[in-house]
Formats: C-alpha cells, structure tokens, sequence
C-alpha cells in the first residue's frame, strides 16, 4: 500500500472513531500553526457540530483524506450549503473555503511538554508577530524549529528510556 493510500486509510478510521466516541487525540505534525501548536503536541479534538463552531475556534478538518488542523476564520453562506474559511496561524492566506460536512471537530485540549491546557481563541499582539515571523521568514522559522527541538529533546529522551525500561522490565 502506498504511503498516500495509508495515510486516507488512517484519517478516515480517525474521523469514523470521532463520529463514533465523539473524542480524539491526535499528534500535531506541521508548521502551519505556530506559534499556537508546535508539531509533536497533542491535541484532543471534541466532535462538534457545524453551527457550534465559532470563528477564533482551532477546528480539524478532512479535505481530500488528509486531516488539516486550522483556525476558524469565518462561516459563509451560498446558495447551496454553508461553508466555513480555516487559516494557519503561520500562514498569509486564508485557505479555500471548505463544506460544513468536512468540518470533523474542535481542538478542546493541548499537551505540550507535560503541561495540558485550552489553545486560545485569539493571538496576543506578541504572538501575532511571531506568527508572521515564522510565516515570511525561511530563516527564523529553521532556528525556532530547532531550539524546540533542543528544548524539548530531553523530554523525548526520557520518555524513550522510561519506555525501554519498563519494556526491559515486561520481558523479565
């Protein structure tokens, strides 16, 4: 199996067990969030419906069999269907507007580091200028990648080890 068919096979057994159970977590993997989400954090994702989803909400969606997690910007009404317009905190362009149907749920929970809390609905000035760091600079978007993962590669360090461990310990 190809690994673009591997990857709609597991967002749609995702979005299945979402329906289902109504919860979700899920490991952030891009860029497209920061300074709100970094990749490696993760996320619990509430299912929502449509008309509860308000602008400012970091919601998850699925277009074309991928999972994209972005803000709320707006709702629009057509003449057809509503349909809702997601942005990337990093990102300078709003994304196109997507059906009310592709709208899976709601980032309710972060965690990060061992610190679990709720994205906020709206970027600080500070973080806002972050964002737009990241998003037009190749070079501050490297060197804040890399002291995160500086920073936070002790963490990982000691969740491997804890993991060899108690493997070691379950073999014994």
């Amino acid at each position: 199996m190809d690994p673009e068919t591997r990857d709609e096979c597991r967002c749609s057994l995702a979005a299945q067990a979402l329906q289902s159970w109504g919860t979700l977590k899920l490991r952030a993997t891009g860029i497209s969030m920061l300074p709100t989400l970094w990749p490696g954090d993760l996320l619990t994702v509430q299912s929502v419906r449509p008309e509860i989803a308000q602008p400012g909400d970091i919601v998850l969606c699925m277009r074309e069999g991928r999972f994209f997690v972005h803000r709320l910007v707006k709702r629009s009404h057509g003449l057809d269907e509503a349909s809702l317009v997601t942005r990337g905190d990093c990102m300078s362009e709003n994304d196109p507007p997507i059906g009310t149907r592709e709208l899976l749920g709601k980032i309710t929970e972060v965690q990060r580091a061992g610190r679990i809390f709720a994205p906020a609905r709206t970027l600080s000035l500070l973080s806002k200028l972050v964002a737009t760091m990241f998003c037009h600079s190749q070079l501050f978007r490297r060197v804040g990648l890399r002291l995160w993962s500086y920073r936070h590669a002790p963490l990982r360090s000691s969740v491997v080890q804890e993991f060899s461990a108690s493997k070691g310990a379950a073999e014994n």
